[in-house]
């Protein structure tokens, strides 16, 4: 039987956060450990107060040891892995605490899916205890190292590397997971509540209840059971993985089936992606809900360029830090051509952002915060072009396949005007603003109504019967840097 913890057996771990006590101690080699300990209540007769080394911070690097309370006091909370060492931020150093104030503030600033309260030991959350219990099985005495960029992981002997980025998305995706789980299992239990209860008592007036496949599920089971309803729970899983497990015969026997399916999962995925889009304009939010919006769904982004594009990185630092680390400039999002790599810096506001103010009884003009917005992101990309050498000397990769041609620039902002005045007075300012693309955020919206309206209307193809044809054998092609 799993050994409970002192704080679980109690049931007291609410009542000890004001009991816990960090004590910073330099070290001789140089950096500064962090200790952690509970302060024993009010005459209380223990008189020794068992101390765990939390943290140590040294040489811009934070090191964690993870901890679990047990009857005998504290103990290494992973078997397979020792601590977990965060890099070095560029824009956001981990400083040397002094005292309980600034422990706080660095547990605060961990990476996501890492736990920031001691009384449950550090490490990752138990949300996220899958992550800890794979990388353990990957050698013994692991040490992980979370660093900057975004490429996928990888072993080195014992030391176990993984971006910041990487973390964030594959603790996100777990996380999604948990909750579509949750969401199945409390639907499961309703039903077979409803039957055992109620139709086993009175099937006519109680008629039994089925689960209904979710669209994951029906989409698995195109041309495979077109009955799939009265396919048994038991065996669902089993038509979803065959499906699965055979893409690829399927993909060559029967490319039309193959394409539908794949078809219907794009068309609803993006149906439900233009729902939430329309639903978020109607509520007025600020520009951080916006930009958590676009930073889970990069690809909208793309379609406000003509060439196709990929995403780099969200809040990119461009230039302008200090020598104490303070005063970094930064975007919202980083884009790059999928052909030449060519950067593109996109600035996003609120889709409320009043475009236009009176200037005469008959014309508008500009307001300030269309104006201080174009100004603003001219401003990054002069920036980026001065220190970008220096920022892909930094960049841990994440800059590697872009290039500094002619940087664009894109402001998404506000809605269009409804008034023929003013959708006359935008128009013709934003076609004569040199260098920087202005997007309403209707207009993106439409783009995304377009695509999905292309999607419904396009035929499956027919199977193929020869190879296509080799990139060599196109005529043409378009090298230009411009991504509009």
């Amino acid at each position: 039987m799993a050994t409970k913890s002192v704080w679980q057996a109690l049931g007291i771990q609410d009542q000890l956060a004001d009991r816990i006590t960090f004590d910073c101690e330099k070290c001789a080699e140089g950096g500064t450990d962090v200790y952690f300990h509970l302060m024993p209540p009010p005459n209380h007769l223990m008189d020794m107060v068992r101390r765990w080394r939390l943290m140590t911070v040294a040489d811009g690097l934070l090191t964690i040891y993870p901890f679990k309370s047990t009857v005998n006091g504290y103990e290494p909370k992973y078997e397979g892995i020792d601590r977990i060492v965060i890099g070095r931020r560029r824009h956001d150093a981990w400083e040397e605490p002094e005292g309980d104030g600034d422990v706080q503030s660095l547990l605060e600033r961990l990476p996501e899916g890492l736990e920031t309260n001691p009384l449950n030991g550090l490490g990752f959350t138990s949300l996220d205890r899958s992550i800890p219990q794979s990388i353990a099985a990957a050698a013994s005495g692991v040490l992980i190292f979370i660093q900057g960029g975004d490429k996928p992981p990888y072993l080195k002997d014992d030391l176990y590397v993984i971006s910041e980025l990487y973390l964030k998305r594959l603790v996100r995706g777990m996380r999604s997971i948990s909750s579509r789980h949750q969401r199945q299992a409390r639907t499961e239990k309703l039903i077979l509540a409803h039957n055992s209860l109620l139709s086993a008592m009175d099937e006519n007036k109680f008629p039994p209840r089925q689960k209904k496949l979710s669209p994951e599920a029906m989409y698995e089971l195109v041309q495979v059971g077109r009955n799939y309803a009265g396919i048994p729970k038991t065996s669902q899983r089993s038509v979803v993985g065959m499906v699965s497990e055979n893409a690829q015969a399927i993909a060559k026997n029967a490319p039309d089936v193959l394409y539908e399916l794949a078809a219907k999962i794009e068309r609803v995925t993006l149906q439900e992606m233009i729902a939430k889009y329309e639903d978020m304009l109607t509520k007025g939010l600020k520009e951080t809900k916006w930009q958590r919006f676009f930073e889970a769904n990069t690809f909208i982004l793309s379609l406000v360029f003509t060439v196709p594009t990929v995403f780099v990185q969200e809040t990119p630092y461009v230039h302008g830090k200090r020598v104490d680390g303070k005063g970094g400039r930064f975007s919202d999002f980083l884009m790059r051509g999928q052909g030449t790599g060519n950067v593109a810096l996109i600035e996003i506001k609120s889709p409320e952002t009043d475009l236009l103010t009176a200037y005469r009884a008959e014309q508008p003009c500009p307001s300030t915060e269309l104006v201080g917005s174009i100004t603003q992101v001219l401003g990054q990309r002069r920036r980026l072009t001065t220190g970008w050498h220096n920022l892909k000397g930094e960049d841990n990769g994440a800059l590697s396949n872009a290039e500094l041609y002619s940087p664009q620039a894109v402001v998404l902002i506000g809605k269009t005007p409804t008034a023929k005045a003013e959708r006359e007075a935008f128009e013709a300012f934003r076609n004569v603003v040199k260098d920087v693309a202005v997007i309403t955020f209707d207009e993106l919206l439409l783009r995304l109504q377009y695509l999905y309206e292309a999607l419904a209307a396009q035929p499956a193809p027919p199977p193929l019967d020869v190879a296509p044809p080799s990139p060599d054998a196109t005529e043409g092609g378009d090298e230009s840097t411009d991504l509009f």
